[in-house]
């Protein structure tokens, strides 16, 4: 019964990319699935594919952070993930779930707090577990082997990777995730 639901929806899907529109009514396959408004709620998208994480707007400063809500397009499990403005203009986007574990990150801005809750200095804000303490650098770049580089070096604590990685690109007004590693 399962091998059979799967035969039909790779047949339909193959059905529905097989045919084509009129040129005037085309879009780009990711702007067909994001979902369109970003009003500040963490609504699942209900088509798989590349959403809609942030407006420019929201994450326009240094520091900036929105939290958002990706969806695996596979196994369509919810992942809480932020998306961050680095100083230079880059971003980084991340589960917020702690690799390996059952804990959620937080985005710590505030250094006294950093300093007195994490026991760690640092000169601008960091991304933190609760549970085991682990500090990650969002500005340092960490290996994992095998020549893979992920950003979010761990700086202090006994975390075992940093954080999960989700690509993001901006488009327009819009930040736009669309996979994650």
């Amino acid at each position: 019964m399962f091998v059979v639901g799967i035969a039909i929806l790779w047949w339909a899907r193959t059905a529905f990319h097989g045919t084509q529109e009129p040129a005037s009514s085309q879009t780009t396959e990711s702007s067909r699935r994001a979902p369109a408004p970003v009003d500040g709620t963490n609504t699942a998208p209900v088509n798989e594919g590349p959403i809609i994480a942030a407006t420019a707007k929201e994450v326009a400063k240094p520091w900036s952070a929105k939290k958002f809500n990706y969806v695996k397009p596979l196994s369509q499990e919810n992942v809480d993930a932020m998306v961050i403005r680095l100083p230079g203009g880059g971003l980084w986007a991340f589960a917020l779930r702690e690799p390996y574990g059952h804990c959620d990150l937080e985005f710590v801005t505030d250094l006294a707090q950093l300093a007195k809750k994490y026991g760690y200095r640092a000169s601008h804000p960091m991304v933190a577990s609760p549970c085991t303490n682990t500090v990650y650098d969002p500005l340092k770049v960490g290996a994992l082997g095998a020549n893979v580089w992920v950003r979010g070096e761990i700086v202090q604590g006994g975390g075992l990777r940093p954080p999960i990685s989700i690509d993001v690109v901006e488009k327009g007004r819009s930040i736009i995730a669309d996979r994650m590693e």
